[in-house]
């Protein structure tokens, strides 16, 4: 008998905690990704070009991305041309029609150091109010929770979604005080850094930022991706006079659950305030002896075969594959703005 209460428990807490992680990629997707932006910076005349991805977290166009996107290296100092291309009602593959929503950008603040950026969507009368993300308090985080990440990876497709779990929260990364990260096997590329890395609930939990690709004796290495915690990039922008707070996870009155707010994306960025702790959850599972039921007598060759472990699912790209090129971008840009200098030039002739 004793067995067979043993048996009801771990079938109980099993059950509940894969009924609890109400995880669809689908639906978090169509809730998050119009607030998810293609980043592209450059100087004119095609030299030196960077591109990758960011996310709007107000509804006046802040947009935050990693430092590495608008810093130019080569030239040790920011790119004099930002543009922000927002997503397009659907994704079709062609690049003239995919980034025909393009507003130049400002950048307001950075840090190297963090590899965190954030830039202001130059609005016009267009547009009126943005969607946006909100960024996670990590309170409701842990190792093997699942995650997507959106991003325009060279050579994949804009706007691409992938899912992954979190693998691992790494401190002081680089021996970098305050540089919290997590590393996640999620899909991440080059085009991908500074996209968001989202949780169950639509929030922002990371900005993708490194990729591993070698080890110390040049093996190469797969799915060991990095991310900055969210809360490393609130802090941050706390203290660059950028007051910002952190979004909660809607709960569900009726069973106590947790569950993506309806209005995940869209909803206004609330002023500076005190998180409430979450209660923690009861660490002992209460059941009535009255409602136990009884289970079929367990066989010596049953009793003495493995238990098998939960399959965890393999990181999948579910948008469909559109081959995107960083250059034939900037080529794109670059012939815009010729033809805007040759129409300029001939109205002042004109005139």
């Amino acid at each position: 008998m004793r067995f067979r209460v043993s048996l009801l428990i771990f079938s109980l807490c099993f059950t509940g905690s894969v009924s609890a992680q109400n995880f669809d990629p689908k639906r978090i997707y169509q809730k998050t990704s119009k607030a998810v932006v293609l980043v592209a910076a450059f100087e004119r005349g095609g030299k030196y070009t960077s591109s990758g991805t960011g996310s709007i977290i107000n509804e006046d166009g802040l947009v935050l991305t990693n430092a590495h996107v608008i810093f130019n290296s080569d030239r040790n100092k920011t790119f004099g041309e930002l543009l922000i291309f927002l997503k397009p009602d659907k994704v079709t593959g062609n690049l003239k029609k995919d980034t025909s929503r393009k507003f130049k950008a400002s950048l307001v603040r950075y840090s190297n150091q963090l590899d965190l950026a954030l830039l202001k969507i130059n609005k016009n009368n267009s547009i009126n109010r943005l969607p946006f993300l909100g960024l996670s308090n990590l309170q409701k985080i842990s190792i093997g929770d699942p995650v997507i990440a959106i991003g325009h990876p060279e050579q994949g497709g804009l706007w691409t979604l992938t899912t992954g779990t979190i693998s691992s929260l790494i401190e002081n990364y680089g021996n970098i005080p305050g540089k919290d990260v997590f590393q996640t096997e999620t899909s991440i590329n080059k085009g991908n850094s500074g996209g968001p890395l989202i949780d169950k609930y639509g929030n922002i939990v990371g900005v993708n930022s490194m990729i591993a690709r070698k080890g110390s004796n040049n093996t190469a290495i797969t799915d060991i991706n990095f991310s900055i915690q969210s809360t490393v990039a609130v802090k941050w922008m706390n203290s660059v006079g950028h007051p910002f707070s952190y979004a909660i996870p809607k709960t569900n009155s009726e069973d106590g659950s947790d569950s993506m707010a309806d209005n995940a994306g869209i909803v206004p960025v609330p002023k500076q305030e005190k998180i409430t702790p979450q209660k923690k959850p009861e660490s002992m599972v209460q059941i009535d002896p009255r409602k136990i039921i009884e289970q079929p007598p367990v066989s010596k060759e049953d009793s003495l075969k493995p238990i098998e472990k939960p399959k965890v699912a393999e990181p999948q790209i579910l948008t469909e594959r559109h081959p995107y090129q960083e250059k034939n971008l900037f080529r794109q840009v670059e012939d815009e703005m010729e033809d805007m200098m040759e129409e300029m030039k001939g109205s002042i002739r004109r005139h």
